[in-house]
């Protein structure tokens, strides 16, 4: 999924606040800043690891413009109506469950987020249903 979706990322958008949410390594993120060089980028994951691959993969990417790396719960802090763009391809495990708990706090701190006419894009098994919750 993640491999069809980057070659379809939104381009020439002229910038913006875009989230790469759940970012794990960065590879949505760093190819969303790469398609769009003026965009400042926020790479938000509960993982450090995670939040540190991201960072060493848009370092090794010498990808122009401005980023921010931050551990967190999801958007918390991040004010509402203050982002463009949300890029998220959440996780769809809970230890051995398969659960759509954490993709549905991701997708409603994204609706707060969202300017109005801002967006949301998914990267997500048919099978989790969450065309038809979105």
């Amino acid at each position: 999924g993640t491999r069809f979706f980057l070659r379809h990322l939104p381009a020439g958008r002229n910038g913006g606040r875009v989230v790469d949410l759940g970012c794990g390594n960065g590879v949505v993120g760093t190819s969303a800043a790469l398609a769009d060089p003026r965009a400042e980028v926020l790479f938000v994951d509960e993982s450090f690891q995670a939040v540190a691959s991201a960072r060493a993969t848009y370092r090794a990417n010498d990808v122009p413009g401005h980023a921010e790396f931050r551990v967190g719960d999801g958007l918390a802090g991040v004010p509402a109506g203050s982002v463009d763009l949300v890029l998220n391809n959440p996780p769809f495990h809970s230890h051995q469950a398969t659960t759509d708990a954490t993709a549905w706090r991701m997708f409603t701190g994204a609706r707060r987020a969202l300017r109005p006419g801002g967006e949301l894009w998914v990267i997500g098994n048919r099978h989790l249903g969450y065309h038809l919750k979105l």
